[in-house]
């Protein structure tokens, strides 16, 4: 036998023998190339998306209007020093954050109601990204999107995310947060409306961001019971808006009554963006209603008077 012949056979036992290992090791390594050219290119759309993020850039203007460069530095340091302190479970820091006007309405001037708040939020290892989402005056509105950071606690999943709107109020050199989408209070100077029977004075409006309550002193000169509303009618308090009527939103299951000779503080509720160019100009108690006495069974006929009653809101 010649050595062609020799090797051949060689050749020929090996395949027979490994020829099968040879096709799984090839076949593994396509499986390989193509993993690795997909991750490849996944790991390009993924740069791709970070280099289009543009959290400066207010997403909700039609004009992409940014937060001012010289400020850009002092609002994510607001935000960035916020988020640590909430983090880390330093919730008196983060409560010393907060604006004066959001102290007062979202935790009723509570270091502990805000800690509670806060605890619940901030669950855990967690890491975060913002995104500007309006700019009005001195007030920079961001959405704050806080995910678990699985590099810490070793999960898989990180899916988990809370998302707030976070407000960045700068007045002169000084930085405050408003949580929760809230962003002031705005007082009003000597709005006061009346009749024989009441007084309104408009006292403020504590603007959110999709929402507005209006704060009213509302006081009775007579000795019988003034019943503003009770959800009876479904607009018997509503917001002019340029052109609009908008209904109160927290009127259906409460009872707004002033008792004889009384005064008394009110808030209604309205839809309103703060971002919305819209004017607010009048709000309209629509179903007074005058009772000699007052019981919840009482219907609006048995009133001994019943009457709409318009406050502006503009001198």
């Amino acid at each position: 036998m010649n050595i062609n012949s020799k090797i051949s056979i060689a050749v020929a036992r090996f395949f027979r023998r490994y020829g099968k290992l040879i096709i799984i090791i090839i076949a593994i390594w396509i499986i390989i190339v193509f993993i690795n050219n997909y991750l490849k290119k996944h790991k390009t759309d993924k740069t791709e998306i970070q280099n289009a993020y543009t959290p400066d850039i207010a997403i909700m203007d039609d004009y992409n209007i940014s937060v001012q460069e010289r400020y850009r530095s002092d609002v994510k340091q607001t935000i960035d020093n916020y988020f640590k302190y909430c983090n880390s479970k330093e919730f008196e820091n983060a409560y010393n954050m907060l604006s004066d006007d959001c102290k007062a309405f979202l935790y009723q001037n509570s270091l502990d109601n805000f800690a509670e708040y806060a605890n619940n939020f901030y669950t855990g290892d967690k890491k975060y990204y913002i995104q500007n989402y309006s700019n009005i005056d001195n007030k920079y509105i961001y959405e704050i999107h806080i995910i678990d950071d699985i590099e810490k606690t070793g999960g898989s999943g990180g899916y988990n995310e809370n998302v707030e709107k976070l407000t960045v109020i700068r007045n002169k050199n000084e930085y405050k947060i408003a949580n929760q989408g809230y962003i002031e209070n705005k007082k009003y100077d000597n709005i006061i409306s009346q009749t024989e029977d009441m007084v309104v004075k408009v006292i403020s409006k504590d603007i959110s961001y999709g929402k507005e309550a209006y704060n009213l002193e509302i006081t009775n000169k007579t000795d019988k019971y003034i019943l503003i509303s009770d959800g009876t009618y479904s607009d018997e308090v509503t917001l002019n808006i340029t052109n609009q009527k908008r209904k109160a939103t927290n009127t259906q299951n409460a009872t707004f009554l002033i008792g004889p000779n009384a005064t008394k503080s009110m808030s209604f509720i309205f839809e309103k963006f703060a971002d919305d160019e819209k004017k607010a100009t009048e709000i309209n108690l629509n179903d007074v209603r005058i009772y000699e006495n007052y019981n919840t069974s009482l219907t609006p006929e048995d009133a001994e008077r019943l009457f709409s009653f318009n406050i502006k809101l503009t001198k």
